[in-house]
């Protein structure tokens, strides 16, 4: 599945046993905010669903460990109370990002996939490729 937006998007590709997701965007911000609405879209279609509660976590850490941990975040909140995020929205810290994350109980959506396990460092990235273009790779375990 890949979005329509040229300047940002994502695709989602099967491997074996995994996920690999690919994100893009004009920022690194971007780029991670399509992180999330692909590791969305492999869960449940959330199209139109209302949110139900906000969280916010600021994140600290290089580019790749950022990612890792916003999709880790995701994943927490999928399997600790089955929950997943409608709407995601990063910003920029001093010392990392802060992420916003509306959420909706998994019952509310239509399932899509098994649920993610974990973010595998194999093949992970998260660089801008020329100014204004930002692209990342991560591969889920499901």
């Amino acid at each position: 599945m890949t979005t329509t937006a040229p300047e940002r998007g994502h695709a989602i590709r099967a491997h074996t046993a995994d996920e690999i997701l690919e994100a893009w965007g004009p920022t690194r911000e971007a780029c991670l905010e399509e992180a999330v609405l692909a590791l969305v879209d492999t869960v449940a279609a959330v199209r139109g669903v209302g949110w139900s509660w906000h969280r916010e976590v600021e994140l600290a850490g290089t580019d790749e460990e950022l990612l890792v941990a916003l999709l880790e975040e995701v994943i927490y909140h999928l399997d600790a109370s089955s929950a997943v995020p409608v709407r995601v929205r990063v910003r920029p810290r001093a010392s990392g990002v802060v992420a916003h994350l509306w959420l909706t109980d998994l019952q509310r959506v239509t399932p899509r996939g098994p649920a993610p396990k974990g973010v595998s460092y194999s093949q992970l990235a998260l660089r801008e490729e020329s100014p204004g273009r930002w692209r990342c790779a991560a591969t889920i375990d499901v």
